[in-house]
Formats: C-alpha cells, structure tokens, sequence
C-alpha cells in the first residue's frame, strides 16, 4: 500500500513538473525577441487629435484633411476639397443665442440669396445636444449647405460651421459626423 501511494505521487509529481516545463518554454518563445535589435515601430494614428488649450476646444480629424488656422478659427478641409469645417470661438463668455443669431446674419447675406431649411438642437460631441440651423444658399452658379452648431461652456461660446456642396459624398458627410462627435469644450488653460 505505501508503494501505491509513493507511485501516485511520483506521477503527480512529474505530471506537475511537466506542465511547469512546458508553460516556461511557451513563454520563453512568446517572450523571446524576434531576432531584431530594431525597436518595433509604432503606427501611426489615422487620426491628427487636436487640442487648443487656450480656448478650451478638443477635436480629432483624419489625417487626410488638410487644418488652416486664422486667429479663433480653425478651418478642415476634406481631401477632395468638397467639405470645409470651421470651428471659433468668438466669445470668451457663454452667449449661445447672440454667437447664433450673428452666424445666421452673416451667412445669410454671405450666401444670397439663402433661406434657413431648419432650425433647432443638433448633437455636437460631448456637448451634448446644441442650438443649431442649417441654410441653403449660392455661391456664384453652386449651391451651398451649411450647418452650425453653437455651444457654450461657463467659459466661452463656440460656433461650428459644416459647409457642403449640394451633394456632398456619404464618405465625407461620415468623416466630417464622426470629427463632429469628438469636438469637447473645457476650461480654457494659457500655455
């Protein structure tokens, strides 16, 4: 009987050392460098995240769109040339309805003759649900869209301007939604 059990254990035993063996050598392949004293080399982003800390504006665009800065505005333009987007911030105090009504005077008479096609809240990032229009307009022989957002945080008003041609492409309206959904306000921070 205690030859039973000094067998018993020994297969326990050895089964054990077994499977620690086998989990060192799979981790040693795993581990093991692939033979390259090159470090490996990250990829990078398809996207460009920008921030403004002096204005307290965040955002991410692809790539692929070309960013222009004039003084508080922030100009993307889509590859093809047939997007633009505008991002300001005019006020350094909250002021959505005054940011709003000079947006729609100014794009209305930029754009004549134009209307406003709707007028209400749109999402706009983690802002939330903002004051919002959208116009039609001309420019020269072409038909213009627009599209503004105005949001406000305790610090500051902002306005964001999508304009289109008069029929943009299901890729670039995509592109331009999803550089919408990351646009965040915060505390504006001097650098």
């Amino acid at each position: 009987m205690p030859d039973r059990i000094t067998a018993a254990l020994t297969r326990r035993r050895f089964g054990g050392a077994v499977l620690l063996l086998a989990g060192i050598i799979v981790a040693a392949i795993v581990l093991w460098p692939a033979g390259s004293d090159d470090p490996p080399q990250a990829k990078p982003l398809a996207v460009r995240i920008v921030s403004i800390p002096p204005l307290g504006l965040g955002f991410a665009h692809p790539r692929t769109w070309k960013r222009s800065v004039d003084g508080q505005v922030i100009g993307l333009t889509s590859p093809d040339g047939s997007l633009v987007l505008l991002l300001s911030s005019p006020f350094d105090r909250p002021g959505t309805g005054f940011a709003k009504s000079e947006a729609k005077r100014a794009l209305l008479k930029q754009f004549a003759p134009a209307k406003i096609v709707r007028d209400g809240r749109s999402p706009l990032g983690r802002a939330g649900n903002v004051q919002s229009f959208e116009l039609t307009g001309e420019r020269g022989e072409s038909l213009v869209r627009a599209l503004v957002h105005v949001g406000s945080s305790r610090w500051r008003t902002y306005v964001v301007t999508l304009l289109t041609g008069e029929n943009p492409s299901k890729r670039r309206l995509a592109e331009a939604r999803r550089i919408l959904d990351t646009v965040s306000f915060s505390k504006p921070r001097k650098i």
